[in-house]
């Protein structure tokens, strides 16, 4: 990724998806802090979000191919 580009980012669900676990699950590892998002949309009900480029993600991503 060059500095001009913009980073892509999943939403929760998609995120849960990609590394094979139920949105639940990733929202209850948000809520303890065993994960963060990279990033949190405003509001109390704001969605997390996940860059496309995290390692779990291209991890899970590359031994599904």
């Amino acid at each position: 990724m060059t500095e001009t580009e913009t980073p892509e980012y999943l939403t929760l669900r998609e995120y849960a998806d990609a590394i094979g676990k139920s949105p639940r699950t990733v929202q209850r590892q948000l809520a303890t802090g065993e994960i963060t998002s990279d990033k949190k949309l405003p509001g109390a009900t704001g969605d997390h979000l996940f860059r496309a480029d995290r390692e779990e993600v291209l991890r899970t991503g590359a031994s599904n191919a």
